[in-house]
């Protein structure tokens, strides 16, 4: 099988703006898709990761975007309706799948990984992306796909122990060398450094052991 990595940029993309602009990272699935004689009419279902006053703000905002048009919030969770230009409907063929989820960073850029027993279904997302939307090409070759990931491999959280791990990855408390201290985070989260401590380590102990039993 053929697979294709791509890194395209924000510009263009109002959610890769929103996102940039509010520092947010999304990430998600296509679902299903339809066309008329001017767009693509994309429905997708995805996840918000960030900081929860950033996250309230990007909501307000892609609700005033002219390329939305439904949208329905659970949580971090959401599903929703865009407008998308014509030339994009290479990258939904049924031919391609996902071996992984859409990431939408906080600084803004998309990654798409895709892969097609057919090279030449990749190639045309190729042509379209890197004209019209100064994609980069960050892999393109022939390899077995070993696992495919969906949004559903990660347990329920509750708020406190999704808030926890949420500011603990972006404040880069799992980067190498850390960039923040545990008692630092409590601080931030404002509660005392013993509570932060239990719903961080409660949310590793579900999620870690999940993401693991996947690879």
């Amino acid at each position: 099988m053929w697979r294709l990595k791509l890194r395209l940029m924000p510009e263009g993309q109002f959610l890769g703006e929103i996102a940039k602009k509010h520092k947010v990272s999304m990430t998600g699935y296509p679902l299903s898709y339809w066309k008329d004689k001017k767009h693509i009419y994309l429905i997708s279902a995805g996840f918000m990761f960030g900081e929860e006053v950033n996250k309230q703000e990007l909501m307000k905002d892609i609700k005033k975007q002219s390329g939305l048009i439904e949208f329905e919030q659970t949580g971090d969770f959401f599903i929703i309706t865009t407008k998308q230009p014509l030339f994009t409907e290479p990258v939904y063929s049924p031919r391609i799948i996902r071996p992984a989820p859409v990431v939408i960073h906080k600084d803004g850029y998309h990654i798409w990984d895709l892969a097609s027993f057919d090279r030449k279904e990749l190639e045309r997302v190729i042509d379209f992306s890197v004209k019209k939307l100064k994609a980069k090409i960050l892999l393109f070759r022939k390899e077995k796909i070993e696992n495919i990931t969906f949004t559903k491999i990660l347990p329920e959280l509750t708020e406190n122990q999704k808030n926890a791990m949420n500011l603990a990855i972006n404040s880069g408390y799992y980067e190498y060398p850390k960039k923040i201290t545990l008692p630092e985070l409590a601080k931030k989260m404002g509660i005392s450094y013993s509570t932060f401590q239990a719903h961080l380590k409660k949310a590793e102990g579900k999620v870690f052991p999940s993401i693991l039993k996947s690879l």
